[in-house]
């Protein structure tokens, strides 16, 4: 048998003290159970950055949450789960993974650094689940950085508490394949902030309002849960790569100081370097480790009845593909013979329908032609008399207007010949009226010159007398 180190009488003496003293008790080991079954080898995985101390293993079984739990909350039996416990002071609004804020570990992933003083069990094992008006926290045997699922969309990264039916295994992780999640998991139950606060610390104090949760779990998408990493929860559903993108802040980064009881983490879990926690091994009792076993062998069994049931199907696929195979060649040879009798006999069917239409037409053809040519020979007479009815219309028109415009001549000459002789006339009766007039002013102006002519002989004989009578006068004055 391997000699206990000093370190492990200490902690010995501890629990014997504490058993003394009435405390709760538990069972601690700084080995692992050597008894527990040898775990298949997983691939090799990128090693994690190392950590200042080696890793505290404290184990513990389920029966001592109850002790430390009591203060901050009460144990009730849930039919179907079993003992389960609620917080007694929290708000009506209050839902898990709220009052805390998530800081990055290369160990899990994302970590949950809790407000609680009982966060380091409630908020890091188990599962939680909305029962009677109020959140009831089911213990359970696994550590993680935080069992939530992850959406986000919108401008929001959104968490939410798995719920007790999604299962775990150290294999696959959580089994959410065809899950609703609006289904399973409450609507208040979601906690949502926007990227730039994400980062924060108190992060109930930036989150939106429960009620909000459903409208902005629409706008989101679900982005999953926790996977294994060499057995162990991991919780990288959003990386931290992708969470810079999203909130433009490099995440908080933080390395793990283990502690050997929940007592002996400082007020202040996260110093801005390190985070202080406590994840004591939980012991499986018999009952788990039977249940365990059970549930392996179901699911060994299950996934040989689904390889069996598999290649029964395969097997049975092929066999009616050969039998649908055979059925679509012989379905296909009937219905291309069918079709090729289908198509000869359309083809005679054609043939003689064209044939009798052309007979048809031709005969249709003819008669319109005749009907065509009657209507032309009928069409040429009636043009042919209406152009004679034209042509003696237009002679008839033609000799009208000739003796009209022969009329309309002869008067016009009986006209300008009548015009002519009056123009004549007045020509010859202005010639003899212009000669008369000429004849008359010049028998005038001769009257008028005789008569001056005369009126000056007699005017000069006058003065001749009036002169001669007065030389006389003068002549008898002397």
């Amino acid at each position: 048998m391997k000699p206990f180190s000093t370190l492990s009488l200490i902690v010995l003496a501890l629990v014997v003290l504490g058993s003394i003293s009435g405390c709760y008790s538990r069972t601690v080991y700084v080995e692992r159970d050597r008894d527990d079954p040898p775990r298949r080898e997983p691939e090799p995985e990128p090693q994690p950055e190392p950590v200042d101390e080696d890793p505290v293993v404290v184990e513990i079984e389920i029966i001592h949450f109850r002790e430390p739990l009591e203060p901050w909350g009460t144990w009730v039996y849930v039919e179907g789960y079993g003992d389960c416990w609620y917080p007694d002071d929290v708000d009506e609004d209050w839902r898990p993974y709220c009052h805390g804020h998530w800081v990055w570990n290369d160990e899990c992933g994302w970590y949950w650094v809790s407000d609680y003083e009982w966060g380091w069990a409630c908020e890091h094992y188990g599962r939680w689940m909305f029962h009677n008006g109020r959140w009831h926290w089911v213990p359970g045997y696994v550590w993680s950085g935080g069992w939530v699922v992850w959406c986000e969309g919108g401008g929001y990264i959104g968490w939410a508490a798995l719920p007790p039916s999604i299962d775990w295994n150290d294999r696959d992780g959580c089994d959410t394949s065809g899950v609703q999640w609006e289904v399973v998991i409450h609507d208040s139950c979601w906690v949502f902030v926007v990227y730039g606060k994400f980062h924060m610390r108190r992060l109930h104090q930036h989150a939106e309002h429960p009620r909000r949760s459903r409208a902005l779990f629409r706008g989101a998408s679900v982005r999953g849960s926790l996977s294994a990493k060499r057995g162990r929860a991991w919780g990288n559903a959003i990386s931290d790569d992708e969470c810079e993108r999203l909130t433009g802040q490099k995440p908080s980064r933080r390395k793990f100081k283990d502690e050997r009881d929940h007592k002996d983490r400082p007020d202040n879990h996260d110093d801005g370097e390190s985070v202080y926690v406590f994840r004591p091994k939980v012991k499986k009792d018999k009952a788990e480790k039977d249940r365990e076993k059970k549930e392996k062998e179901e699911r060994e069994k299950k996934e040989r009845e689904e390889k069996e049931k598999r290649e029964k199907e395969e097997k049975e696929k092929k066999e009616k593909e050969e039998r649908e195979k055979a059925d679509r060649e012989k379905k296909e040879k009937e219905e291309r013979e069918k079709k090729e009798r289908e198509e000869k006999e359309r083809r005679e069917k054609e043939e003689k329908e064209k044939k009798e239409k052309e007979e048809r037409e031709k005969a249709d053809r003819e008669k319109k032609e005749k009907e065509e040519r009657e209507k032309k020979e009928r069409e040429e007479k009636e043009k042919k008399e209406r152009e004679e009815a034209e042509l003696k219309a237009k002679e008839e028109r033609e000799k009208k207007e000739k003796e009209e415009r022969e009329k309309a001549e002869r008067e016009e000459k009986e006209k300008r010949e009548k015009e002519e002789k009056e123009k004549k006339e007045k020509k010859e009766k202005e010639e003899a009226e212009r000669k008369e007039k000429e004849e008359k002013e010049k028998r005038e102006k001769e009257e008028r010159e005789e008569k001056e002519k005369r009126e000056k002989e007699e005017k000069e004989k006058k003065e001749k007398e009036e002169k001669d009578n007065n030389g006389k006068g003068k002549d008898k004055d002397k």
